[in-house]
C-alpha cells in the first residue's frame, strides 16, 4: 500500500511515500519522494492549508498513492483527526477539522494524528524495545513529546504530553501558548538561535568558545525535562529526536551528565526527520481509531 505522508511544523512541511502493509516493522518501510517545502505560517491559515494541499497533490500526482497519513503540530483528537488546540506557530489551527477537509478534498482515506505522537510511534516501533513503554522527545521548532505504552495503537497507548509546555523557570520567556517559562523556551531551535543570537546552529554548536554558555544552558534543561518525563510517566526507555539531535557537538556531553540511572536507558533517535510522517504512515495502518 502506498500512502501519501505529510508531517506540519511550524516551519516546515515535510512530505514522502511510504511503501507499506499493516503489521511491517517500520525499518521495512519503502520512502520514496522526501521532500520539504515551508509551512508558510506568517500567511495565516489558509496559505498553510494551501501548502498542505500542495504536497499532498504532489505526492499523489507522482506515486499514486491509497490513503493519506498526517501528523501535524498541534494537539490532536486522537479519534476523531480534529485540532483541538493549537499555537500561534499554525494560527487557525484551533478547531480545524484536518481529517474531514483532507477526505473530502481528495476522497481518500485519512489518517491525522499529533506529530510528538508520529514521531513516537514511528521511533518506538522501530526500535530495540516495542513490548516496553517509551517516551519520545522532539526538538525542532518547539518541544514536542508523546509516550507510547505498548498493546494495541489506540488513544488509551499513545499520548501527546505537551511537554514544551511545563513551567521551567517562574516569569520566564513568554511562550507562543501565552504562557510564561515553558521548556521549549529554553529547549528549542528557536530558543537556541535567541540565545545565541547566530541563527546558523551548526556553526553554534561547534564553537563551545563562543557559545558554551548557552550550550550547557540548553543540555541543562533538557536533562531536567527528561527526568520530568521519566517522572510523569513512569517509562522504561526515552528517545531524543527533532532536527537538532542531528547537528554535531553536544548530544555525548549532555548523556554523559545525566544521572547515573538514566543514562542507559535514553538513546538518539535513528529516523531524523522522517520520523513524524513514517509514524503517521504507522498509525494509519496499524492504529485503531473510533471515528478516523
Amino acid at each position: 500500500m502506498k500512502l501519501a505522508c505529510i508531517d506540519v511544523g511550524g516551519t516546515t512541511i515535510k512530505r514522502l511515500c511510504a511503501t507499506a502493509e499493516k503489521g511491517a516493522p517500520v525499518s521495512s518501510y519503502g520512502c520514496d519522494g522526501y521532500g520539504f517545502s515551508p509551512t508558510g505560517a506568517k500567511q495565516g491559515f489558509e496559505a498553510i492549508k494551501g501548502n498542505i494541499y500542495a504536497s499532498i497533490e504532489g505526492l499523489l500526482a507522482e506515486f499514486g498513492c491509497d490513503a493519506i497519513a498526517v501528523s501535524t503540530a498541534g494537539t490532536v483528537d486522537w479519534d476523531s483527526g480534529k485540532v483541538t488546540y493549537a499555537t500561534d506557530a499554525l494560527p487557525g489551527f484551533t478547531g480545524y477539522d484536518f481529517r474531514a477537509d483532507i477526505a473530502d478534498r481528495y476522497g481518500l482515506p485519512v489518517r491525522v494524528i499529533n506529530d510528538a505522537a508520529a514521531a513516537a510511534i514511528a521511533e518506538h516501533f522501530n526500535g530495540a524495545y516495542p513490548d516496553e513503554s517509551e517516551i519520545v522527545l522532539t526538538i525542532g521548532t518547539g518541544l514536542g513529546g508523546a509516550f507510547v505504552s505498548g498493546g494495541k495503537l489506540d488513544s488509551d497507548s499513545v499520548k501527546d504530553l505537551r511537554i514544551g509546555h511545563v513551567e521551567y523557570v517562574r516569569d520566564g520567556h513568554i511562550c507562543k501558548c501565552g504562557k510564561r517559562g515553558c521548556i521549549e523556551q529554553y529547549v528549542s531551535a528557536t530558543a537556541m538561535r535567541r540565545d545565541s543570537g547566530n541563527g546558523d546552529l551548526d556553526a553554534v554548536f561547534a564553537d563551545r568558545a563562543a557559545y558554551g554558555g548557552q550550550i550547557d544552558a540548553f543540555e541543562e534543561a533538557l536533562r531536567w525535562i527528561t527526568v520530568k518525563a521519566f517522572d510523569m510517566t513512569g517509562a522504561a526507555h526515552a528517545v531524543i529526536g527533532g532536527g537538532v539531535t542531528e547537528i554535531a557537538g553536544w548530544w555525548d556531553d549532555f548523556v554523559q551528565k545525566l544521572p547515573p540511572v538514566y543514562v542507559k536507558r535514553v538513546r538518539k533517535a535513528s529516523l531524523g526527520n522522517r520520523a513524524g510522517a513514517l509514524g503517521a504512515a504507522y498509525a494509519a495502518l496499524n492504529g485503531v481509531f473510533a471515528r478516523q
